[in-house]
């Protein structure tokens, strides 16, 4: 394992890496190496690359294209130059100063002393109260060492909080050193660090306790009885460090701090641990309530995002529709006119190509009208009615609209209406729409049949409901088929939508507007024998609770 130190004018970093090749320089991380970025102008992209050896000793590679590398301050490594330095060494890239330092890791030893594993619930059982304890620490004490606690709460990003609880650590708890430490995978990087003085002597972290916190999501310190003096740990007296976790439980960092084997203070010990461990669970739960709204002002934005590009949208088609139903009308009353003045002049060869384009143009004002009516519904901007109107003539006439279509594909239409079906309230245009739209696809999809509509009252609920059925006796639908149904701008049957056209959003619009105007569409069908469509509408304004 290799120790990093990176200093410049604008960042000190501190990164041990345990393994492998890692790259320097100012770009981003991309590819598989991992990657410690510089903030210096002078540094290229991709600058340096450095490898720990199997004899100890450190590889670096010149990745610049122009740019020399420093080499303890006595030699130069030109562009794409390699060599074997050993350790420790000083390089020297543009404006930054960057220190490799080999570290010996010390095995995780049975003598780390350890203290409870963070609390993870508000009332823990068994948890003992100040009042129950034998002994409290003074007032003055408590107060500070629960102040910070609650500053951190207070922090407005991730950076502030870091030093904050690395000042903590020193000012507050009285260790010598004071570092955060982010993890990601076996990396461990410096993100904040604060020290006593500059006579503060050893190195600020210790990786075997790292890798013990880790392991097992554990406060673990080190007093001055139990500390060896392995590489790592050369000018410690005592350490202690803490996991910090994210929201799933997992150790994404850690709170670490030092006392130096010329402190004169008190041994460190398990109420000195306990606060760093405090510390820590501050660090967790703010990175959350940073993740929570970064995660928030995300979404907001993209909400946003989305209802701009809704406004949009309904713009643009409101817009279109319009710029496009204006000269369809035209076509479409110059149309009438010409049928009409072909027939006074007698005139019969024009009417059939007359009567094409008045079709089509129709056709075409109605795709217009459904596109604008399923963005309308998708918005939640439609707009619906209500009056009071006559169920059985709106059906009849109806039907007598639909009578041509019927006799396209030759077809019987038979209407099933009690005459005492009585009035109803509601919006009679979005109704008739959804019934035009269920006879339509009926008259559509069968050919030498019978079209059934039944109209009916009915009570759902308390509340009065107008069914209108729709049954056909056309080429029906499978169950896999059913599925589809009312997706819109989709056919059941791509086939039958190429021989019967159609854009897929009649059936789309009609369940959206059903269910607008509480109620709904039920679907039976079986597969070449025909299908059943029920409107179900409510006829009555809702009754006010209570």
């Amino acid at each position: 394992m290799i120790s990093i130190t990176l200093s410049n004018k604008l960042e000190n970093q501190h990164l041990a890496h345990p393994v492998g090749p890692i790259e320097v320089g100012r770009g981003p991380k991309r590819g598989p190496l991992a990657r410690m970025m510089v903030l210096d102008g002078f540094v290229s992209r991709d600058h340096l690359k450095l490898e720990e050896l199997p004899d100890g000793t450190l590889r670096v590679e010149n990745l610049s294209g122009r740019a020399p590398v420093a080499v303890d301050n006595h030699s130069l490594l030109t562009p794409g130059q390699v060599c074997d330095c050993p350790m420790p060494v000083r390089l020297g890239v543009g404006e930054t100063v960057i220190d490799v330092e080999l570290v010996r890791q010390e095995e995780p030893s049975d003598q780390f002393l350890t203290v409870a594993a963070p609390v993870q619930e508000a009332n823990p059982p068994n948890a003992q109260s100040l009042l129950a304890l034998g002994t409290a620490p003074p007032v003055e004490q408590l107060v500070g060492w629960l102040e910070p606690v609650v500053s951190l709460h207070r922090a407005k990003d991730a950076n502030e909080l870091y030093t904050q609880t690395a000042r903590a650590m020193v000012d507050r708890i009285g260790l010598d050193t004071g570092a955060v430490l982010v993890c990601d995978g076996t990396t461990w990087k410096t993100v904040a660090f604060a020290c006593r003085d500059s006579r503060t002597s050893g190195r600020p972290i210790s990786h075997g306790l790292l890798q013990r916190v880790v392991k097992e999501k554990r406060t673990f310190y080190l007093p001055a009885s139990a500390i060896g003096q392995g590489e790592s740990l050369v000018g410690v007296q005592s350490v202690v460090a803490s996991p910090v976790f994210n929201d799933k439980q997992e150790v994404i960092g850690a709170v670490s701090g030092t006392r130096s084997v010329s402190s004169k203070k008190r041994e460190l010990g398990p109420l000195e641990a306990q606060v760093v461990q405090l510390l820590a669970s501050a660090v967790s739960v703010s990175r959350s309530r940073f993740d929570q709204d970064a995660e928030a002002n995300r979404l907001r934005v993209a909400k946003e995002a989305a209802e701009q590009a809704d406004r949009t949208k309904s713009q643009f088609l409101a817009m279109v529709s319009h710029e496009l139903r204006t000269p369809l009308t035209t076509i479409i009353g110059y149309a009438e006119m010409l049928i009409e003045q072909a027939a006074a002049d007698n005139l019969p060869q024009y009417t059939d190509d007359l009567n094409q384009v008045h079709t089509a143009a129709h056709h075409l004002l109605t795709l217009i009208n459904d596109i604008l009516d399923f963005s309308k519904i998708e918005a939640g901007k439609i707009e619906l009615g209500c009056e009071p109107f006559e169920a059985v003539p709106l059906i009849r006439d109806l039907l007598a609209s639909v009578e041509p279509l019927a006799k396209k594909n030759r077809n019987k239409l038979v209407l099933t209406c009690p005459a005492d079906l009585g009035p109803a309230v509601g919006d009679p245009t979005r109704v008739r729409q959804c019934v035009l739209n269920l006879i339509g696809n009926a008259c559509k999809f069968t050919s030498d049949g019978t079209i059934t509509v039944t109209a009916s009252r009915d009570t759902e609920d308390g509340q009065d409901v107008l069914r209108v059925a729709v049954a056909d006796t056309g080429i029906g639908m499978s169950p896999q088929q059913m599925e589809r149904l009312f997706q819109p701008f989709t056919q059941v049957d791509s086939s039958a939508g190429r021989k019967h056209g159609g854009t897929g959003l009649g059936l789309a619009i009609s369940q959206k507007l059903a269910q607008v105007m509480g109620g709904r569409i039920l679907v039976e069908s079986q597969y070449g024998k025909g299908s059943e469509f029920t409107l179900v509408v409510r006829a009555s304004q809702p009754k006010p609770p209570g």
